[in-house]
């Protein structure tokens, strides 16, 4: 999953991000402790103060990223009714202490990243936006290369005639 969705970012934000990964910050630690705010609130009380306290530019770029992302995460849910059923459920309310939302571990992972990544990103995501291009569709099509299918299509069709059978 990690390799189709790096397949999806363009050079520069890649880039950026290799550098938060060489910082101090500990970015896997920052994801994993964020989402616990919404899967685990918990545990999080308990690791809140040692977290990053975002910004409010950073929680900003993070929402604008997360409703684009999002509305490209409901059209494949929409589009993919099989293929979408075999992962993550959509939304933040659907979580519990067993299943993460895609909503979760998006607003997560973003909030993992520095404000740098996070602006060339959103400057990306804006950019396939306005070219028509989901870039939640083109990652899951990349996994469904990796499994030996064509794409999101291949897919959908394969598990929608396997149940005809």
């Amino acid at each position: 999953m990690r390799k189709s969705q790096w397949e999806t970012f363009n050079e520069e934000t890649l880039l950026s991000y290799l550098e938060d990964l060489n910082s101090k910050n500990n970015p896997l630690f920052q994801k994993y402790g964020q989402m616990m705010k919404y899967n685990s609130p918990e545990e999080y009380e308990k690791l809140k103060v040692i977290l990053e306290s975002p910004s409010k530019n950073k929680i900003t770029l993070v929402e604008k990223i997360m409703s684009i992302y999002m509305e490209w995460e409901e059209e494949f849910f929409k589009k993919y009714p099989i293929f979408s059923s075999m992962g993550r459920p959509l939304y933040s309310t659907e979580d519990d202490n067993i299943e993460t939302s895609i909503e979760t571990y998006l607003r997560g992972e973003l909030l993992s990243y520095s404000e740098k990544t996070l602006k060339l990103y959103l400057d990306y995501i804006i950019d396939n936006k306005e070219k028509n291009i989901n870039l939640a569709i083109k990652n899951m099509d990349n996994l469904a290369k990796m499994q030996g299918f064509n794409d999101s299509d291949d897919v959908e069709s394969y598990y929608k005639n396997l149940s005809k059978n």
